[in-house]
């Protein structure tokens, strides 16, 4: 079964690799290239056996990602658009307005409903009831008809919010999305446990690494004096001896000192997965804040969703009159005959206020969520600014390392020099040793050099 090319629904990160609306097949050439692209967001999410044959194909060793493309990678580890694509901040934008507007019109639509009903049932003199009924009945009945209407109407789940559909979405995504934090709130927990150990280990290798030069060129420095002497003596055999030695002490000193020094590096190296982590979990703290922030919008749709709920019952409770006053004028003159028909809108106003009810609740659910997550986002920050420190100061430290051992292996190689100093300019001057050929060995290192 052949793999499917991938497609790319944003341009590629490699400029003229891929336009969005293009399929390319995955190859050892381009496995790089479409790794990176995929973790950026730029590729359709790549199916399993996609995701299994690229993998077999890229070169982590090669692979390389700027700060800015780790921060976009982390972005991408907590998906902030709904199902219909669209950004859930831009939905948060508009759904606000609509609940409110929804609210006041339910409100708005209880109020006269009850407002008319109250006039026409409390009437209580002859004259009021003769003025108010039966015209008055079936204006409160009309009235209440379509305040039941508008509540019953805004009461519908994406007529309320049109976000509430997503905000359940995304409640019920908020366990996976903090486990996702949670991971990385880890793992920059673990790096400064890391970088103690990277620290301690550095500081050890300096100095070992440092200690062993030092001794090489005291070596060394031993070695040029006793040379010097034999050169005085015109002795080239012996020179030539002594030049092979130092040779190869020089060389024994490089090869002990690689392994040191590729751990060393190493260590430096691992500065930039640090630094890489730090950047990819303040991506995932981005689009963190984006989610929590629509899911604690909830509290302020709850808010609307019970005042629409308490009009709602008011309004039913007002119908109830109606209700009443009908039974009793009925088969007595024809306003019991208008208003009879609050029976049925009441039972609207109940259902609305019901709905309502679990809009409330749904809402209030996405808030508690959002806010649990805002706990987690916090705790990941806090994290991302301590990793961060101890990157700063893990590298001050190699860097506090590295000096002291130049200084160090300076001023040592600089006392071997000033050592030897007389005995170089006593060659250059042409001058020969008075002493006896036995008395020229290392030990007597001042009595070999003419006064």
């Amino acid at each position: 079964m052949a793999v499917k090319p991938v497609e790319y629904i944003k341009d590629s990160s490699t400029p003229g690799f891929a336009k969005a609306g293009d399929e390319k097949t995955i190859t050892s050439n381009n496995a790089n290239t479409i790794k990176k692209d995929a973790d950026l967001g730029n590729t359709k999410d790549l199916d399993n056996f996609q995701s299994n044959f690229l993998e077999n194909r890229v070169d982590y060793d090669t692979l390389d990602y700027s700060e800015e493309e780790m921060e976009k990678v982390g972005e991408q580890q907590i998906d902030t658009e709904g199902e219909d694509g669209e950004s859930l901040e831009e939905k948060d934008q508009k759904g606000g307005a609509v609940a409110a507007s929804v609210g006041a019109s339910v409100g708005a639509a209880a109020a006269a409903a009850v407002a008319i009903i109250t006039a026409t049932t409390g009437a209580k003199s002859a004259a009021a009831i003769g003025k108010h009924i039966p015209g008055g009945m079936l204006a409160a009945g009309i009235v209440a008809t379509v305040g039941a209407g508008v509540a019953l109407a805004c009461s519908f789940e994406g007529t309320f919010d049109p976000n509430l559909v997503e905000r359940k979405n995304q409640t019920g995504s908020a366990p996976d999305n903090n486990s996702i934090i949670q991971q990385y709130i880890d793992t920059l927990s673990s790096d400064t446990g890391l970088m103690e150990e990277d620290m301690a280990s550095y500081t050890a290798l300096s100095e070992m690494q440092t200690n062993a030069q030092v001794e090489t060129i005291t070596e060394l420095g031993a070695l040029q004096a006793e040379l010097q002497v034999y050169q005085s003596q015109g002795n080239s055999s012996k020179v030539a001896e002594l030049k092979a030695q130092m040779e190869e002490i020089k060389k024994t000193s490089e090869e002990e000192n690689k392994g040191p020094q590729e751990e060393m590096d190493g260590l430096k190296e691992n500065i930039e997965t640090y630094t890489g982590n730090n950047a990819e979990a303040t991506g995932v703290k981005t689009s963190g804040d984006t989610v929590s922030e629509f899911l604690k919008q909830g509290d302020q749709m709850k808010n609307f969703a019970n005042a629409a709920k308490i009009a709602s019952q008011v309004g039913a409770a007002a119908m109830l009159l109606g209700v009443a006053a009908a039974a009793m004028r009925i088969g007595k003159d024809l306003a019991g005959i208008f208003t009879a028909m609050f029976a049925g809108v009441d039972g609207m106003m109940g259902v609305a206020a019901n709905n309502f009810g679990k809009h409330a609740d749904a809402e209030g659910a996405a808030a508690s969520a959002g806010e649990e997550m805002a706990g987690n986002l916090a705790t990941l920050q806090e994290n991302i600014d301590g990793q961060a420190g101890y990157t700063e100061s893990t590298s001050s430290s190699y860097s506090e390392s590295d000096a002291t051992a130049t200084e160090t292996i300076a001023e040592n190689q600089e006392a071997a020099n000033n050592a030897n100093k007389g005995g170089v300019q006593g060659q250059g001057q042409g001058q020969k040793t008075t002493t006896k050929p036995e008395e020229n060995q290392p030990g007597n290192q001042q009595g070999n050099v003419a006064a």
